[in-house]
């Protein structure tokens, strides 16, 4: 098989395996009105980053190809605001790498026609990171039992520091575009 095809069916195998995990967890939720607390809640999706802009190079998709999955689990803490603690899984489909993960606790606000977050961020099994990343975040289609179906613009921001075989220190800047569809529910 060419490598282009193989870098087809990974792709298509990983978002089939995203659609299908995010039906079993939709199924299996129990509807709002079925005696679930109402101040939890949660989301699951798929994301991929549209461009990279380091302190060293800039990339888009087309440069490196990556699915991501986040999930999530959020408690409201008033009507508007919520607290959400989400992992976000990274596989780099094209050119190949490492899996990755990242913790990104954070709140988010609904102001009625979208909501807004803040999430901190540390990428796991990397040199020292520390991020911060902005979002927006729309529903766009309402499923029923108190999920729904959204859309996001999330903004991955983080400074990284790493050393050299000799010692030297280096701190580096990292910004990403990232669009993020999933379930809410």
């Amino acid at each position: 098989m060419a490598t282009g095809q193989g870098s087809v069916v990974r792709a298509s195998a990983s978002w089939l395996a995203g659609c299908f995990s995010v039906g079993v967890i939709v199924t299996a939720a129990p509807a709002r009105g079925d005696g679930a607390h109402p101040g939890i809640g949660g989301h699951v999706g798929i994301a991929t980053p549209l461009v990279t802009v380091t302190s060293d190079d800039t990339t888009t998709i087309g440069d490196q190809f990556t699915l991501l999955h986040p999930i999530g689990i959020g408690f409201q803490l008033t009507d508007k605001l919520a607290i959400d603690f989400e992992t976000v899984l990274g596989n780099p489909i094209h050119p190949r790498g490492t899996t990755n993960l990242v913790i990104d606790p954070g709140v988010v606000y609904n102001t009625g026609a979208v909501v807004l977050g803040l999430r901190v961020a540390w990428k796991e099994s990397a040199a020292t990171n520390f991020g911060l990343i902005p979002l927006i975040h729309k529903g766009i289609f309402d499923l029923g039992g108190g999920a729904n179906w959204f859309i996001e613009a999330a903004f991955p921001s983080f400074i990284n520091a790493t050393s050299d075989g000799a010692g030297n220190d280096k701190t580096t800047f990292e910004f990403n575009v990232v669009v993020h569809t999933g379930i809410g529910f």
